[in-house]
């Protein structure tokens, strides 16, 4: 039970520091991030050393493994004290300090929590469903009166400093004219010289300002973890180079937790498979027999791999969106496109490895075997040249439209859920009625691109292994 606690507060603070390391890094610096995420790491370093070292010293003293466990946890506390030195003259101090507390403020959490809901008051109040209810509209109210109250105080500063900042340009002003007046006109010419600067050089800062939002504005989606650390180093060249390779960054994550998932999932297969074991073999089972009775059975152990990975890797990346400060992929033109190319380089070389290059040019030809085919093959060979070059096209236009719409639809009705409320710091989460249409749309636009690939594999394998030609041709 105490390990199992122990493990707990360990993914509990793994997951706060790093979303803490994230924000600080973002709105504060990089180094305070850095400190923190270093604070963290060292303080569950400490406590695992310390388990260690507890565990070796309750061990019966005829164990043989006891004092070099306790040795080796003991020198592991030397060497981890002195980096903790370390970091404290290299790091910042404070928010160094904050990650080292941050699993003992984790432990403090859960005990005050199990403490609450072990309590007379907190089962009082949730037997009750009004009384939790109203608990509930309390809290949400104080959140409504503390903090709208200090962003109002930080807006209504800014038209305060706009005053200050006009009146400082007024005065400029009249002690130019007055300059001017006087006689003083050296010195007139130089303070209104110097307040046209000063216009210039603000209408410029707008101007550049505005040129910034035509570059990366229009529609804009949900910030997500790459675009907060881009605008947090705003005019960086590495900050350029993150926001332009965004999509690759998040396709390639994307890639790697599909990879992660189907080992952890073909890993220890048993017999009386678990829930997720379970879930990836139904999955896979269902793909492999709708393939196999588009391609049959032959084929189908063939193409099944390509056809299956591609299928849960699209669905994986449209849905990475719906995380919170993810983005979905496929929202992104390039990569949709990456993907339909990938297709088509495929599919061109399963026609030229199945059917030759006699029979693949015959199949660009439209298999004239009469003279009437043969008259219509220099007709037939662009219309099937174009036909080709047009599947890449259509493929990803269709994935990128439907997941940017659904991308956009999302941000509109969230926009509309905050202005609903404007006095509140949270509003009415109108997007997350689009959630099931997303969890469909997603699942149809991987169906339907996989399908489509299918199909394009099956069109270029030889007609006399197939049956489903004729109607193949009918649907396509």
């Amino acid at each position: 039970m105490r390990q199992e606690f122990l493990g707990r507060v360990r993914i509990t603070t793994i997951v706060l520091a790093a979303i803490g390391a994230i924000v600080t890094a973002t709105y504060a610096s990089p180094s305070a991030g850095l400190a923190l995420a270093a604070g963290a790491v060292w303080s569950l370093a400490n406590l695992a050393l310390i388990e260690v070292l507890v565990v070796a010293l309750l061990t019966p003293v005829a164990s043989a493994r006891a004092a070099p466990r306790a040795g080796w946890a003991l020198g592991g506390m030397t060497a981890l004290f002195a980096a903790g030195a370390w970091l404290l003259f290299h790091l910042p101090a404070l928010w160094l300090v904050a990650g080292f507390s941050a699993p003992f403020g984790v432990i403090t959490l859960k005990a005050v929590s199990r403490a609450l809901l072990e309590s007379a008051a907190w089962r009082s109040l949730v037997r009750s469903p009004w009384r939790a209810t109203l608990a509930i509209a309390a809290v949400i109210l104080a959140a409504w009166w503390l903090v709208p109250a200090r962003t109002l105080g930080q807006r209504g500063g800014e038209p305060a400093a706009k005053a200050a900042a006009d009146s400082v340009h007024a005065a400029g002003g009249e002690a130019a004219v007055s300059g001017d007046s006087t006689g003083h006109g050296a010195a007139g010419g130089q303070g209104g010289a110097g307040i046209g600067a000063s216009t210039e050089h603000g209408a410029a800062a707008g101007g550049a300002g505005a040129e910034h939002g035509d570059e990366n504005g229009g529609v804009s989606k949900f910030p997500n973890v790459i675009t907060m650390i881009v605008a947090a180093n705003h005019g960086k060249p590495w900050a350029h180079t993150l926001h332009w390779i965004e999509p690759v960054l998040f396709a390639f994550f994307v890639g790697i937790l599909v990879c992660v998932a189907g080992i952890s999932a073909s890993r220890n297969p048993k017999m009386i498979p678990g829930g997720f074991q379970n879930g990836a073999e139904m999955l896979v089972e269902k793909l492999y027999d709708f393939v196999g009775n588009i391609l049959g059975p032959h084929h189908a152990k063939r193409y099944f791999p390509l056809l299956g990975s591609l299928f849960v890797y699209i669905f994986a990346m449209n849905l990475f969106g719906i995380l919170p400060l993810m983005d979905s992929p496929t929202s992104n033109l390039n990569v949709t496109f990456a993907l339909g190319l990938t297709v088509f380089v495929y599919v061109q070389y399963v026609g030229m490895r199945s059917l030759g290059f006699i029979g693949y040019f015959d199949h660009m030809l439209g298999n004239p075997r009469n003279v009437t085919g043969w008259v219509l093959a220099p007709l037939m060979f662009p219309i099937h040249v174009l036909g080709e070059l047009a599947k890449p096209i259509s493929l990803s236009c269709r994935l990128f439209g439907n997941i940017f719409g659904e991308d956009m639809l999302m941000v509109g009705f969230a926009t509309l859920g905050v202005g609903m409320l404007k006095f509140s710091p949270v509003g009415i989460p109108l997007q997350a009625i689009f959630y099931p249409l997303a969890l469909l749309t997603s699942t149809l636009q991987a169906f339907v691109f996989t399908v489509l690939t299918t199909i394009y594999i099956l069109l270029m394998l030889p007609h006399d292994d197939h049956g489903h030609e004729g109607e193949t041709q009918h649907a396509h």
